[in-house]
């Protein structure tokens, strides 16, 4: 092969690397430009929910500190409720221990072939 063949061999291969490069920039640039927007509005979305939190947590506060103490009959009865509760949670609780299971003891209902 003579220089001038070799030329144009190395010079084709140039352009179609070059070619191949600047595709390949313009395809994945626009698919980086979408993420980039939807990137975007989602942190814009993340941020309008952080602000809309903070605001509900500071309103909240203010309505705490608003609210008046409880009264020592108030935290009696509480107190008494919160009792009953746990009484009839450990009564539903043994009451479930005492009565038989319809499983057997291995925990798997027994199949019967057809």
């Amino acid at each position: 092969m003579n220089a001038i063949t070799w030329l144009l061999l190395i010079c084709t291969a140039l352009a179609l690397v070059a070619f191949t490069w600047w595709g390949s920039m313009w395809w994945y640039g626009r698919k980086l430009g979408v993420l980039q927007q939807r990137l975007d509005k989602t942190r814009e979305a993340a941020t309008q929910h952080v602000g809309q939190a903070r605001r509900q947590i500071a309103q909240l506060q203010k309505e705490l500190v608003a609210r008046p103490p409880l009264s020592e009959l108030e935290c009696s009865a509480r107190d008494a409720a919160a009792a009953a509760r746990s009484r009839r949670a450990a009564l539903d609780l043994s009451l479930d221990q005492s009565r038989p299971s319809r499983l057997p003891s291995h925990g798997f209902a027994d199949t019967q072939p057809l």
